[in-house]
């Protein structure tokens, strides 16, 4: 009797695809923006290649595919092309019409992500998608509000998609060029706050200078260091001791590969805390000013580390950012995301602040399910607190599903 080498799907990924069949059976997938014009590619639920390369031109082939497939996870491309279909994809991009603009931002990037819980990296990243669509996206970028959209990813984050007709035939350098500006790469201390001259002595040729420390309401990268200054100072403020204020920069410099080793680190935290009347930080924070004396002033290190705290980090799911990318996958508004069973959104920028994923993304019904809690896992969802034990519990089905997703348990 031969013996068979292919493996049956476990419980867990027979439950889960019931869910979505479920969903995909009852709910309607919405076409994106020029769906006949994209790629599209698939995840199976037990699959560990994606099928891509797939195209339709109805919207009831699309919605068909989802109710007798049904995949684990659903993307389409930020691409558009005369033949979306062709493969390979050299041949594919020759017939490439544009790109919308994209930014991912998910929590993996979090500096502390490892110490956040679920519910604490969401409320994270919402903070600075706001920051990134408001600051930066309609503010410093100017981009239309009309061609912007932002979407829950149905995960731990959220995408942006720019399709204004300026931005769609943008190469992945000019795209590279927004990401530099966005996560402060090259910026430069001297350009932003210039020495100027202040006095010439006609007599021996000479001329004293002195640094200008513009005004934040100059607005830019100027504002948005005084900013990062401000928050940054705040930080420190918080920590009790100063070994505790030095490792603290520490960890921001090593975290963005700022190589501003110990000893620096150690004499920022004396020129604020200690040297003088030990008040420089607060002198800091009530002008806007980077100068410690009237002769000596904070050197480029310490701008380095203020700038961190405007700037963004743009990481995708493959820590590559997303936005230079203009052949990229990105999730399908409406369908699910295959590791939680949230429902990917499009939402109301202004009424971000009243989002909360937890409940407003929750696509699968409260049906009760048994499952085995593996480790104890606390969390808030559709206004419910849930705070588990391990071993077996009854939960409801979309918990159910988010808790085997995310390894924290099994059906019993």
């Amino acid at each position: 009797m031969e013996k068979s080498w292919k493996q049956e799907p476990s419980r867990e990924i027979i439950f889960q695809k019931r869910c979505f069949q479920d969903y995909y059976l009852k709910s309607v997938v919405d076409p994106p923006f020029r769906f006949a014009r994209r790629e599209w590619g698939f995840f199976p639920f037990g699959g560990k290649m994606m099928f891509r390369h797939i195209s339709f031109q109805r919207s009831e082939e699309m919605r068909r595919f989802f109710r007798d497939i049904v995949p684990m996870h659903s993307y389409y491309s930020v691409a558009y092309y005369e033949e979306p279909a062709l493969k390979p994809m050299g041949d594919k991009f020759k017939t490439w019409m544009g790109s919308d603009l994209i930014f991912d931002l998910d929590a993996d990037h979090l500096q502390d992500a490892d110490t956040m819980t679920f519910e604490e990296q969401l409320a994270q990243v919402k903070r600075e998608v706001r920051d990134l669509l408001f600051d930066f996206i309609l503010g410093d970028l100017g981009l239309p509000p009309e061609h912007t959209y932002l979407h829950f990813s149905g995960g731990r984050g959220y995408h942006i998609h720019v399709r204004a007709p300026e931005v769609l035939q943008m190469n992945s350098r000019d795209r590279r060029a927004v990401v530099d500006y966005i996560t402060g790469k090259g910026i430069k201390f001297e350009a932003l706050f210039p020495e100027i001259v202040t006095d010439v002595n006609i007599k021996y040729g000479s001329a004293k200078t002195e640094r200008d420390f513009r005004d934040r309401s100059y607005g830019g990268w100027v504002r948005k260091i005084y900013e990062g200054k401000d928050k940054m100072i705040d930080q420190l403020c918080e920590r009790e001791t100063k070994k505790d204020k030095i490792r603290y920069l520490l960890d921001i410099s090593r975290s963005k590969k700022l190589d501003i080793k110990d000893k620096k680190c150690e004499s920022i935290v004396d020129d604020l805390f200690s040297d003088g009347d030990g008040k420089t930080y607060q002198r800091m924070k009530d002008k806007d000013t980077f100068r410690l004396t009237a002769s000596k002033r904070m050197d480029n290190d310490f701008i380095k580390l203020a700038a961190t705290f405007s700037s963004i980090d743009l990481k995708g799911e493959t820590d590559e950012p997303v936005t230079t990318d203009i052949k990229r996958l990105i999730r399908v508004p409406s369908s699910l995301h295959g590791k939680t069973g949230l429902k990917v959104l499009v939402l109301d920028p202004y009424k971000l602040d009243e989002f909360d994923p937890l409940r407003d993304a929750i696509a699968l019904p409260s049906d009760e399910v048994e499952v085995n809690i593996t480790e104890p896992f606390k969390i808030r969802m559709n206004d419910i607190d849930h705070d588990l034990e391990q071993g077996k519990t009854v939960v409801p089905k979309y918990l159910a599903y988010l808790l085997i997703g995310r390894k924290k348990a099994t059906l019993f």
